[in-house]
């Protein structure tokens, strides 16, 4: 189940990601007039929504629930905060852009949490390879 939450979500995801370019290009003139820093944050703004949505169907067309108790908590603990800094990385691109300053902190956290969420995906999957 939980992979499937995954799969459907990153695909959702990745169709926002199509979304925000139509916003840059429609509400912004595609980034054109823009000073350079804003238009490199604006799309790496862009770029991040991409990345969590490739995250997300890649976990979701792999992803095999543990049977083992402890990794299985882990897994959910995990995919709990991938799916959280999912949520937060597009917020983060409507409210934070543009901005006069470099500073982007809803998007700094949703980078942290999703890299807590992979490590902890990933060590699930090589304790599960070694208790087998």
């Amino acid at each position: 189940m939980l992979g499937r939450i995954h799969l459907f979500l990153g695909i959702f995801i990745i169709i926002v990601f199509l979304l925000t370019g139509q916003y840059m290009h429609h509400n912004y003139d595609h980034l054109k007039e823009m000073e350079l820093m804003n238009r490199a944050l604006f799309r790496a703004g862009h770029l991040y929504i991409l990345l969590f949505g490739l995250i997300n169907v890649g976990l979701g067309s792999y992803f095999k629930i543990s049977t083992n108790k402890v990794l299985k908590n882990l897994q959910i603990i995990g995919s709990i905060a991938i799916i959280a800094s999912s949520a937060l990385v597009i917020y983060a691109f409507f409210t934070e852009l543009p901005s006069e300053g470099i500073e982007r902190p809803l998007t700094r956290l949703s980078l942290y949490i999703i890299l807590f969420g992979v490590s902890t995906h990933g060590l699930v999957g090589l304790l599960f390879k070694r208790l087998k």
